[in-house]
């Protein structure tokens, strides 16, 4: 028994050991636009920031996790550097990043872990755009185009050969593999099938073409998220199932919500349900305002298995709760004091006494545009009427001011048209997606902070002749 202890408590603190392990990036970046650079997973749920200083130097470093995973160094708009990152590895970079082409041609890796991001180098050294359009070509062209794909591993091995001893290689380079193969099924349904506008019943067939085991049968595989493709393929597949209407009958569920959330927890178990569903409940978690469709998620982060990532999303949860109550039904409503089109102030109090019936819309919004037509009824239907004030105000769009007033004129909108400058009201709706239709009372407090839109046009009267007569 006594050398049993000695035996596991020498298991114990080696495994200490390697859970201590830090990884660390830094270098410097020429010409970087931004002082923060996001960290963000291709694999995996780790995420982080990177600060870098006035003269693009930085020094990031971390233990919180302790599995391997690739990520990008981006600011999302001139910076996407890719990366593969494992505890142990201590990877300097330099790179000019004042555009892509200088950004491709300066990128250097030296370091820990650096022989293996060598494989981003050849990357981008090997790129070639598709100048043959094999979308456009037969399926089984493009097939056997995407299988030869598939087969040609040259850059990987000329990387991940026998003189890459680096940590976590061999872990990296079976990732790779894996995109390759899933890389042909995004191919067919990202691509190909849109391109090709195909029903569902021929992407299937398309990808059983492949000849690779069917799909069901591998997709909860959790080894697999070891690799981008796979991670954005299974990610995606219920919103593939979705559009192309691959089930039919589940026309009730779709107007239900949450669709691919649902497919999700019909289709994954284990490691790669939890990495979906918790994609897909904090990307959802951030565009919901009504404790109703908080509560519509909970069944699925109850699903999620892994207590610290649940633990995770409830605290998001719990934090956007909070923030949603602020704009729930009889909540006073955040004011405004914005110009019309002649520059004139209106503020929110000024209309006390009225519905006021608020749409925020963009120039360079499409749905916003289409909703136009809709709302020119309604307000049609309640000319004259000093119960109700209908309001367009354009939010993220100060700088095509000539372009919007443009759209004003050609489209008649002579309702009231107001200019919310610095987003300051939109953001305090928590307006991440536009458009949104707002209804506020007699009395200036929240009727819905989410409201129905003019293209409903009998469901939203209904509710605004019910307040007008209150």
């Amino acid at each position: 028994m006594k050398k049993i202890s000695l035996i596991t408590l020498f298991c114990i603190i080696a495994f200490q050991a390697i859970a201590q392990q830090k990884i660390k990036i830094s270098g410097k970046l020429l010409n970087c636009t931004d002082r923060i650079l996001e960290l963000m997973p291709s694999t995996g749920n780790f995420k982080d920031s990177v600060l870098i200083n006035t003269d693009g130097t930085f020094t990031y470093e971390t233990t919180a996790i302790q599995t391997p995973f690739r990520a990008n160094l981006t600011n999302r708009k001139q910076i996407q550097i890719q990366l593969f990152l494992a505890p142990g590895y201590d990877l300097q970079l330099q790179a000019d990043v004042k555009d892509n082409a200088t950004s491709r041609s300066t990128l250097t890796y030296t370091g820990i872990g650096s022989k293996t991001n060598a494989y981003w180098k050849e990357i981008l050294a090997n790129f070639k755009a598709d100048t043959v359009k094999w979308r456009l070509k037969t399926p089984d062209v493009y097939i056997n185009h995407l299988l030869s794909n598939n087969k040609n591993t040259t850059l990987i091995d000329k990387v991940f050969n026998s003189s890459n001893k680096e940590p976590y290689s061999a872990y990296f380079k079976k990732s790779l593999l894996i995109d390759k193969k899933y890389g042909t099924f995004l191919s067919i349904y990202n691509s190909y099938a849109y391109e090709n506008n195909y029903k569902w019943e021929q992407i299937t067939q398309m990808a059983a073409q492949l000849g690779f085991k069917p799909l069901m049968s591998e997709l909860n595989n959790a080894d697999n998220l070891s690799s981008n493709a796979f991670s954005y393929f299974v990610n995606e597949y219920p919103f593939y199932c979705d559009i192309y209407n691959a089930f039919p009958a589940d026309s009730l569920i779709k107007k239900s919500g949450n669709y691919s959330l649902y497919l999700a927890s019909k289709f994954y178990t284990g490691r790669v349900y939890d990495y979906v569903a918790s994609k897909k409940i904090e990307s959802t978690l951030s565009s919901i305002y009504k404790l109703g469709d908080f509560q519509k998620l909970q069944p699925y982060i109850d699903k999620i298995s892994d207590p610290a990532l649940k633990k995770s999303i409830l605290k998001i949860g719990a934090a956007r709760v909070k923030e949603a109550m602020k704009l729930q039904a009889g909540a006073p409503s955040p004011t405004f004091n914005l110009p019309d089109t002649s520059g004139v102030l209106h503020n929110l109090a000024s209309f006390k006494g009225k519905v006021v019936y608020i749409d925020l819309w963009a120039s360079w919004c499409g749905p916003c545009k289409e909703e136009t037509p809709y709302l020119k009824k309604i307000v049609d239907r309640y000319k004259g009427n000093d119960k109700i004030e209908i309001i367009s105000i354009a939010a993220f769009d100060a700088k095509n001011r000539e372009r919007r007033y443009g759209i004003i004129k050609k489209d008649q909108m002579s309702w009231l048209q107001l200019e919310d400058t610095n987003d300051s009201f939109a953001k305090s709706y928590q307006a991440n997606f536009i458009p949104r239709f707002i209804i506020i009372d007699k009395q200036g407090n929240i009727v819905d902070s989410d409201a129905v839109r003019p293209s409903e046009p009998e469901k939203l009267m209904a509710i605004l002749n019910q307040e007008i007569n209150k």
